[in-house]
């Protein structure tokens, strides 16, 4: 009787910190990207170019790629509510003063400190999900986890576009860091305290770990892959803003909130793939999410028509996050087990390096090549993705009949 009550109050406990979990990832991983969609009224108030605006989002993205790669290792020294913490409050902090600020640089210097602190609270909880749930729920578990970092994504750039146009981005910011206030509240019930210290490996030999695997040429063409995968897909998002809100459409924030609504579908993606890749082989079924990924970028450059644009919106997070699990799955048959928590710290830095350089590089082709000369570049670097994606499944193949 006694171990029923036990076991009861461990499940609840468990449901518990997933959903903290779940809404913490949600927000904290959105104040990445609540800028993308507000662009223009950033720039009207700091007086400066549209295009140059873009940086924001691009500092942001790059600070929080390598922030995520320094804090994983950390994961496993310090406690997970401290991290947690530490990552929220400076998230709040930096929204608050990003509100007030004046001069430009120092609004660029604040939104690359809240990609800093953000990367903590993912990091953490990641691990902290990974080690505290139990084995028959895990699977359900991390898929909440990655599916809350999506929808962060989402409700981030939706949520601060609708504020934007109802009152100003200042005060959008200011009640996006109360929700994440209002989250923190429910820390002490949601995460238990840990302590991370009786591991014997230290931070140093991780990051050791992490560094050899780029001598790997099969994991350094798979994160070529995800590089580029992303500096298209972020990148071509983020110039998409601006396109939208010129001439022929002049979209408000607030339809640009409901646009982003169709990239949802990353939420469904990996699933479509796993039940996919029980009768397609992973190399077949990664060309073909990556052919598609090409369709949706073609589709979104060159309509006229809104329901078009959203349709490629929807395709290209379908595609794009639904091959994740793919790339992932391959990265962890290549290395060892105890470096699959380095090996896909690295995939993650590599992909939101590519989406912070791709925002930047874009912008540029954008100001000298206009809105075609974007598309056309997204093309072609999609069409050489398809071609060393599959010259990283010839070396695989080759490591496969040596090793057997």
């Amino acid at each position: 009787m006694k171990s029923t009550i036990i076991v009861e109050k461990k499940q609840e406990q468990s449901t518990t910190s997933i959903l903290v979990s779940a809404v913490l990832i949600v927000l904290l991983v959105g104040s990445v990207y609540i800028s993308q969609l507000i662009f223009q009224e950033i720039s009207t108030s700091f007086n400066i170019d549209i295009l140059n605006a873009r940086s924001i989002f691009s500092l942001s993205c790059f600070c929080y790629a390598i922030s995520f790669f320094i804090y994983g290792p950390l994961s496993d020294k310090v406690s997970t509510r401290l991290l947690v913490a530490f990552g929220s409050f400076g998230t709040i902090v930096c929204l608050g003063i990003a509100s007030f600020v004046q001069s430009f640089n120092i609004y660029l210097v604040i939104m690359s400190l809240i990609g800093f602190f953000a990367a903590s609270v993912p990091a953490a909880l990641f691990a902290y999900t990974a080690k505290n749930t139990p084995n028959e729920k895990l699977p359900q578990a991390m898929g909440i986890m990655i599916s809350a970092s999506t929808v962060g994504i989402i409700f981030s750039r939706s949520i601060v576009a609708m504020m934007t146009d109802y009152w100003s981005w200042q005060i959008a910011f200011l009640m996006y860091a109360s929700l994440i206030v209002c989250a923190c509240l429910f820390i002490p019930i949601g995460i238990k305290k840990t302590n991370n210290n009786s591991f014997h490996t230290s931070i140093t030999s991780t990051y050791l770990t992490a560094a050899k695997l780029l001598f790997n040429q099969t994991v350094l063409i798979i994160l070529i892959v995800g590089f580029l995968l992303f500096f298209v897909y972020l990148g071509l998002f983020s110039l998409l803003t601006i396109y939208l809100k010129g001439s022929p459409f002049y979209l408000s924030s607030t339809i640009l909130g409901w646009l982003n609504f169709a990239g949802i579908s990353a939420v469904i993606g990996s699933i479509i793939t796993s039940k996919l890749s029980q009768f397609i082989t992973k190399g077949n079924l990664l060309i073909i999410c990556l052919v598609l990924v090409s369709v949706s970028v073609v589709t979104i450059g060159y309509s006229t028509n809104l329901l078009c644009i959203a349709l490629g919106i929807f395709g290209l997070f379908l595609f794009v996050f639904g091959l994740q699990p793919i790339v992932i799955s391959l990265l962890n048959q290549i290395v060892l087990v105890n470096s699959r928590g380095a090996i896909s710290s690295l995939y993650l830095l590599s992909c939101l390096a590519g989406g912070s350089i791709g925002t930047y590089v874009l912008g540029i082709f954008y100001e000298n090549f206009d809105w075609d000369g974007v598309i056309f570049t997204c093309i072609i670097l999609t069409i050489i993705n398809i071609a060393i994606t599959l010259l990283g499944f010839k070396l695989l193949k080759k490591q496969q009949k040596k090793q057997n």
